[in-house]
């Protein structure tokens, strides 16, 4: 996963992989099978104005939610969001104007649901083990196959029959049936600033805030297409690997884990065989001669990209970097004569 310089290009639609410190499921489920689907999925009581019970939302509506806050922060085009029990899977794009809100997105979201599962869980430290890892998708077939892929990621992990019954955070109802992504969240960082535990007057559930958001559809292809039809489309695609995985796993004898087991693992649990790292690809593409046009942009690009990094770190803090890279951020630093 490592510290690969990010290029980005317009239009190009780019899937990321986030998994969690030693795989542990610190994404796991912790809400009841009934509400899974509802975006206040607390008691009712619990949202109730005149009930000082300050809801706690669970690990769907903590994801959500900061998806939605990251989205209104660094506006990017967001084509789908899967969690699974020690990782996610994603797919943006951007215009150019947005190309600089990849990374801030995906480091606002992240940070934001660390947060959130730390309090949850009752832990402290990290909860991703790195930054996302990012690929391009080449060609419309390979954007197809990473979208097919993240969606149906917990039945391929045999953990469910179906992406519908899936009870972890995924955009496939929204892109599949029009399910509104609405989700609340404690807004602490207002609480504090208007005086937090030290003034009486308010209470922290009167700083509940709630985020709605849309999606564009999931693949550029379909940009411009009615909606019914990339709806079917979708799926078809998402039901073609369902009777795939079902098949298989008839032949093999084996069976789903189940929502209820899953509800019960321990968000400290480890997958019993961890599977090792593999390398990273350089890019998603059905089409050999794409690999080695973007293999030989990517080497101009990683070496003067080099060039400019070293440049800036001498104190050229005016060097251009390469398009489709931004160069870090300049920091003001105040000193005192004062001992």
């Amino acid at each position: 996963m490592g510290t690969r310089p990010r290029l980005y290009e317009p239009g190009l639609l780019y899937s990321a992989v986030t998994s969690t410190v030693d795989r542990q499921f610190l994404l796991k489920p912790n809400h009841d099978r009934q509400n899974r689907l509802l975006a206040a999925d607390c008691p009712p009581w619990a949202l109730d104005p005149r009930s000082d019970v300050v809801p706690v939302p669970s690990v769907v509506n903590i994801v959500g939610a900061a998806l939605g806050r990251a989205l209104e922060q660094y506006p990017v085009e967001l084509r789908w969001f899967e969690a699974n029990v020690n990782h996610t899977h994603s797919g943006v794009t951007a215009t150019p104007e947005q190309l600089g809100n990849i990374s801030a997105f995906y480091k606002t979201t992240n940070s934001t649901i660390a947060r959130e599962l730390n309090r949850t869980w009752k832990r402290t430290g990290h909860l991703f083990a790195s930054r996302p890892r990012i690929e391009p998708c080449l060609d419309d077939r390979a954007a197809k196959q990473q979208l097919a892929y993240a969606m149906t990621n917990p039945v391929k992990d045999g953990l469910v029959e179906t992406v519908r019954e899936s009870p972890f955070f995924s955009t496939f109802r929204h892109r599949a049936s029009g399910d509104p992504l609405r989700f609340w969240y404690l807004d602490r960082a207002a609480w504090w600033k208007a005086g937090g535990p030290r003034k009486k007057s308010h209470r922290l559930k009167d700083f509940l805030r709630w985020v709605e958001y849309e999606l564009p559809p999931p693949l550029p292809e379909w940009d411009g297409v009615p909606e019914h039809k990339w709806r079917a489309e979708l799926r078809a695609l998402v039901r073609e690997v369902e009777e795939e995985q079902r098949e298989q796993r008839r032949r093999e004898g084996r069976r789903v884990v189940g929502v209820p087991k899953l509800m019960r693992l321990s968000p400290f649990d480890k997958p019993a065989e961890p599977r090792e790292s593999t390398p990273q690809p350089l890019c998603h593409t059905s089409d050999p001669q794409l690999y080695l046009e973007y293999q030989r942009k990517w080497r101009e690009f990683l070496s003067e990209y080099r060039r400019a990094s070293h440049d800036y770190r001498a104190g050229r803090f005016d060097r251009e970097f390469p398009e489709g890279s931004f160069r870090p951020p300049l920091v003001t630093v105040y000193t005192s004569s004062r001992l």
